[in-house]
């Protein structure tokens, strides 16, 4: 089993994912919600009503699927949804991420990951609290169990519009903990969206976002809760991701661009330590369409 994200952050890409979960898998895609940005804060009504849901999915192309500087698949397509409703100040959301290789299990982990959280937003800052529950169906089927990995996490970014003559570098930190591997991560990430169109093109809808990231990762049982010893890793890993984007609407965006990650450290010899996936240098490109309502 692996593990992260963020996300990003998060970072991203994780989550990031998430956000390196960040952001993307569910911490990349916190990571990605980091990286993304957050959602859009609506004042609480005191009836339900459904002008307050945001509703948010994309479909994405990844030629790898690199998650905090392991890489657990190739050419990989990976949707994601998700929802979120404001009660009483806070902004409640669930969703999905997943990743699908192009290849079948020929082509690395199949995985979905099903999360949920809540933001609170103050003036330019924001937190975040949340779980995810990580499912690898190839894998599960095979032991005929379900996956306990699992995490909790907390975080916040903030808005530095006002403190930086209206640049936003969208600073974030987030800690995960994963009680089943015995693993804990911090990570932080910066992003920005360069304005290209308007610079150069006259064009407002296009953008240049740009994340960086890092992260330290520590577990005692990586290898998972699965009867053998109990293996265990710690090493550094940071990365950095630009895109193109292109705002078809004010509904759908376009993007597509390159990412980079390393890592340092967690290689060992000994039975103890656990073997980490994938080349300790990653360079891969992808593209994904948003959507948002």
């Amino acid at each position: 089993m692996k593990k992260f994200a963020l996300i990003s952050l998060l970072s991203a890409s994780v989550l990031s994912a998430f956000g390196q979960v960040s952001v993307d898998s569910a911490a990349t895609s916190i990571a990605s919600t980091l990286e993304g940005g957050a959602s859009v804060v609506k004042d609480y009504a005191p009836e339900l009503s459904l002008s307050l849901l945001s509703v948010s999915a994309s479909v994405g192309y990844e030629s790898q699927y690199v998650f905090r500087a392991e890489k657990f698949a190739g050419h990989s397509i990976q949707p994601k949804v998700e929802f979120a409703y404001p009660v009483y100040g806070f902004d409640i959301y669930v969703g999905a991420w997943a990743n699908t290789p192009i290849q079948g299990t020929k082509g690395g982990l199949t995985e979905i990951d099903i999360y949920g959280g809540v933001n609170y937003y103050y003036k330019s800052a924001r937190v975040d609290v949340g779980y995810i529950l990580y499912y690898y169906p190839d894998s599960d089927q095979t032991q005929n169990r379900l996956s306990r990995d699992m995490e909790v996490y907390v975080g916040g970014a903030l808005d530095t519009s006002a403190y930086l003559w209206g640049y936003n570098l969208n600073p974030s930190a987030y800690y995960f903990y994963n009680w089943i591997l015995k693993q804990q991560v911090v990570e932080i990430s910066l992003s920005y969206s360069i304005p290209i169109g308007e610079q150069l093109l006259d064009d407002g809808r296009f953008t240049l976002p740009v994340t960086l990231y890092g992260g330290y990762l520590t577990s005692g049982r990586k290898n998972g809760d699965n009867g053998a010893p109990d293996s265990g890793v710690n090493y550094f890993y940071w990365g950095v991701s630009g895109d193109i984007a292109f705002a078809v609407t004010d509904y759908c965006t376009i993007s597509g661009g390159i990412r980079y990650s390393m890592r340092e450290g967690g290689q060992g010899e000994s039975v103890d330590h656990y073997p980490l996936q994938g080349r300790e240098n990653n360079l891969w490109f992808g593209g994904k369409v948003d959507f948002g309502f």
